[in-house]
């Protein structure tokens, strides 16, 4: 049923994103951003590990993570602050987007690092470990990584702070779906191992044909070129999985408020969360 659920919500997300071109822009320049990055990732891993410095390799590993993370959380404000418009019958404006996401910087920044680093932890804890799920039985109250679905378009929409969108947040999903929701909308243990076992096995295909290479063909840098490419092609496909979460998001803020499935988006609202 997860899954199912899951498989809705991406399908429903990408479907809306790409029937405007406006919203598309948003994960393609988000792309294209990632790929510099990575680009020059790859560059600095691929001397790095040529000199022999793993912990340096794992030190630029993780900033880049945590400026991917920012570059997809402000590509995805503009997205949700464009998408709403479109869920009330307007038309989108990327350029209207990007100047509500740069409006917000001083909140959407710390929300993204929150978003990498603490809240996949909370994830874990509250929904994907049976025991520790099975703790919480007899409590009342929604998860925190649920609430965390609709705290970036309170963030973006409503101008609230992360803290503060985060505490709306619960008291919004409760109102809508009743205390003590679990999203079905999401992949759990095995979601992360797919994503997980698929970036690892596109890293290490393309670093091997990219070694393979330099090593037959004489390219230089075919390692780090062939690490460039895994990564980007990783990067981009979680980008535009990320949008369609985002577009999903701002569908689910829009029956929070209104109480109602917009118009404009075919999934089952109502359906998002379960008891």
């Amino acid at each position: 049923m997860a899954f199912a659920a899951a498989r809705t919500m991406l399908e429903t997300g990408l479907g809306v994103l790409t029937s405007h071109r406006a919203l598309r822009a948003f994960p393609v320049r988000s792309a294209v951003t990632g790929a510099a990055v990575m680009g020059a990732l790859s560059l600095l891993i691929g001397t790095e590990v040529a000199e022999g410095s793993d912990t340096t390799s794992l030190l630029l590993f993780g900033a880049g993570y945590l400026l991917m993370m920012i570059v997809t959380t402000f590509g995805n404000a503009g997205l949700i602050a464009q998408t709403d418009i479109v869920l009330r019958g307007g038309y989108p404006s990327a350029s209207a987007g990007r100047r509500a996401a740069l409006a917000r910087w001083h909140a959407i920044l710390p929300w993204a690092l929150v978003a990498a680093t603490i809240l996949p932890v909370l994830r874990l804890i509250e929904h994907d470990f049976r025991d520790l799920r099975a703790m919480r039985r007899g409590r009342t109250g929604t998860a925190w990584a649920d609430a965390a679905d609709l705290a970036l378009p309170k963030i973006v929409l409503e101008h609230r702070n992360p803290p503060g969108a985060l505490r709306d947040s619960r008291a919004a999903l409760e109102r809508g779906w009743g205390a003590d929701v679990t999203g079905s909308a999401r992949f759990g243990v095995v979601g992360y191992t797919l994503v997980l076992g698929g970036g690892t096995l596109s890293l290490l295909v393309a670093a091997a044909l990219g070694a393979l290479a330099e090593a037959r063909l004489g390219l230089p840098y075919g390692t780090a070129v062939g690490l460039w490419l895994g990564l980007t092609v990783f990067t981009t496909a979680l980008i535009f999985v990320s949008a369609a979460t985002a577009v999903y998001q701002a569908a689910l803020y829009r029956y929070s408020v209104d109480g109602y499935t917009p118009p404009a988006f075919a999934a089952d609202l109502t359906r998002s969360f379960q008891p």
